[in-house]
């Protein structure tokens, strides 16, 4: 009986990696298919003005990338992966959106938290890469 507590107990903490992962592969399949549609925004120059084409391909670009960086958060599980995704989200709203002054002095100032955070509040292991 205990065996089969012990079993149960191991399958329960095991799950919420296993079930992780299972999303990382439906991410990952996403961005396949996003990094097709940056190749093919960025080959359709001449459909639009130049403003409208280069916000739909730093719109597309980021939301690839920032998939990418949350697949990294899902898979490593480190601290520093956490603060990447949340720099980059905050950066992408900045650079590929169009925030009032004072929502992009709001974001700038978030950055600057992030990155103080990561220099002085982490510890080595915090930069470990965990597999």
């Amino acid at each position: 009986m205990k065996d089969n507590k012990e079993k149960l107990h191991q399958l329960i903490l095991r799950m919420p990696t296993f079930i992780e992962k299972i999303i990382a592969i439906f991410l990952l399949i996403g961005v396949v298919y996003g990094t097709g549609k940056v190749v093919l925004a960025a080959l359709d120059m001449g459909s639009a003005p130049l403003s409208q084409y280069m916000e739909n391909l730093l719109d597309t670009a980021f939301s690839v990338i920032i998939v990418i960086e949350l697949i990294r958060m899902l898979i490593k599980h480190s601290m520093n992966t956490v603060i990447e995704v949340l720099i980059f989200a905050i950066a992408r709203g900045l650079v590929a959106g169009h925030p009032t002054p004072v929502n992009a002095l709001i974001s700038i100032i978030g950055i600057a938290i992030l990155l103080a955070c990561r220099k002085f509040l982490f510890h080595d292991f915090d930069f470990e890469e965990e597999i």
